[in-house]
């Protein structure tokens, strides 16, 4: 089979995380990585190598036949900025693990790497660049907006999870609560009521902590 050729933006912890999704969906091709720091080109992470910065994008797509590029890093902030800079020059994709459960009658985005284990139900309308980590439940009918993290063993029962936004590991979202973009929910966390944007909450339940700035 021929393999689209992807590039992965990045090459630290979150990078590792990637290639072992791609290697495990099988269907691109690494061709490299890159990094923002010259000091990294060179270096290797499970024997694919940094062949360049991020503003040498547009030769290494011909030097190198690129067909698409996914985001390596975690950093939200970063995240958004980097996808804004590479949507000027290639499409990205998505990253599926094969042992996941996605319903048919779910919309997904792009840019979005779904690890294994996962559920996503009936009527779930995701975004881009979301990071889903393994044993996560997305119950039916829920929007989640672009450029979230929901972290490993996390249950989603609510109906909306806005863009830019933390679910950490362990937390519980109930029944139709909304949380708001640019939010940060803590390990373990069961949120019962809405959270406004732009919030930091832990506990359980679930009480909003500070603004997040």
């Amino acid at each position: 089979m021929n393999k689209k050729r992807i590039i992965l933006v990045g090459c630290g912890e979150h990078a590792g995380m990637v290639i072992d999704n791609i290697e495990a969906q099988n269907k691109f091709k690494i061709a490299g990585m890159t990094s923002h720091q010259p000091s990294d080109i060179g270096l290797s992470k499970y024997g694919y190598k940094v062949v360049g910065l991020d503003s040498d994008i547009p030769k290494l797509i011909e030097k190198y036949n690129i067909d698409f590029y996914f985001l390596g890093v975690g950093n939200l902030k970063v995240r958004r900025e980097l996808a804004a800079y590479y949507d000027q020059y290639l499409n990205t994709v998505n990253i599926i693990h094969p042992n996941t459960e996605i319903s048919t009658h779910s919309t997904i985005g792009s840019g979005n790497i779904i690890e294994a284990y996962t559920k996503i139900a009936n009527g779930v309308s995701m975004g881009d660049h979301c990071i889903l980590n393994s044993f996560t439940a997305i119950n039916h009918d829920q929007t989640v907006g672009d450029n979230t993290l929901i972290a490993g063993g996390v249950n989603l029962a609510g109906r909306t999870i806005g863009s830019d936004t933390i679910i950490s590991d362990g937390a519980t979202i109930g029944f139709k609560v909304n949380i708001g973009n640019n939010c940060i929910i803590g390990d373990g966390a069961v949120v019962t009521k809405d959270i406004e944007d732009n919030t930091i909450a832990y506990g359980c339940p679930a009480k909003p902590i500070r603004k997040n700035e």
